[in-house]
């Protein structure tokens, strides 16, 4: 028996790692573990029991030990050091006129490598820069490009909600996300109500749509001519939620009237709903 883990870095990075059913770790310890020859310090915030033999490590990781004491200093060091990394990759960057952002510079473990991420509107070639930078630092530097949705996870925030950015507290894989659900919920279409804190659209349109979507589908669409008990009228909105719509009859009144209680004369398409139903 094993454990497979998802340990995370400092960077926001996941690695899967093996890791002996001995070894004692759970989810939430900071742990040290081999990735491709190199010691990283992460924390396990997923841990699952494996039947078999551990099998060969091939692309995975493998958890080395539980930290202690000493690797947290070390690994406390290793943030001092990397900020100080940091302003020597800025300076560099700024003399070469790289258009690029650094979100973040993080060492590993042992030192042995700088890892370097950051953003860039365009495509940047980094790898005299990283020569330079190596020679100066002495050590292996690694520059890595990232999108906007990912400098975000990493950087963290506050949403428009008032809570911590999704993407740097619990969400770990990102979904597309599109206008149509922000259309599908009736939102504002406009940056302020639909864009999140990385500029892209929020990754919590996601999390309704498939709701509002089916309960949609219960209700005439925007601009149906429908008739109901006061007479007959046109969609002009709905409360999809509430199963509500509000439609303006042909007398000219304004009216809220219960969704289940209105029949389509005319779907916003132009075709009669009353002659599909003779077919």
């Amino acid at each position: 028996m094993y454990r497979m883990l998802e340990i995370q870095l400092e960077d926001g990075t996941l690695l899967k790692a093996l890791s002996p059913a001995e070894l004692a770790l759970h989810t939430g310890d900071q742990c040290v573990a081999d990735w491709h020859h190199v010691p990283e310090y992460g924390k396990v915030i997923r841990l699952v029991e494996q039947e078999g033999e551990m099998p060969a490590k091939g692309g995975h990781a493998v958890a080395l030990r539980r930290a202690t004491l000493q690797d947290q200093a070390r690994a406390k060091e290793n943030a001092v050091v990397g900020r100080m990394a940091a302003r020597t990759v800025a300076k560099r960057i700024k003399t070469a006129k790289l258009p690029v952002h650094i979100v973040q510079v993080r060492y590993s473990f042992d030192r042995a490598v700088l890892h370097i991420t950051y953003t860039s509107e365009e495509k940047v070639e980094c790898g005299e820069t990283a020569r330079a930078l190596s020679s100066e630092l002495r050590t292996r530097v690694e520059m890595r490009s990232i999108g906007v949705r990912d400098s975000a996870r990493l950087i963290g925030g506050m949403g428009i909600c008032g809570r911590n950015l999704c993407c740097r507290t619990w969400l770990k894989e990102f979904d597309g996300v599109s206008v149509k659900m922000a259309k599908v919920q009736r939102l504002a279409l406009n940056p302020s109500s639909i864009g999140g804190a990385c500029g892209r659209l929020k990754c919590c349109l996601r999390y309704e749509f498939d709701c509002y979507r089916r309960l949609g589908e219960r209700l005439p669409g925007d601009g149906a001519r429908v008739s109901c008990p006061s007479g007959e009228g046109c969609v002009v909105d709905k409360d999809v939620l509430r199963q509500r719509i509000r439609i303006r009859t042909d007398d000219g009144r304004v009216m809220d009237v219960d969704g289940g209680s209105v029949s389509v004369v005319e779907a916003e398409g132009g075709r009669t709903g009353r002659n599909k139903e003779k077919r």
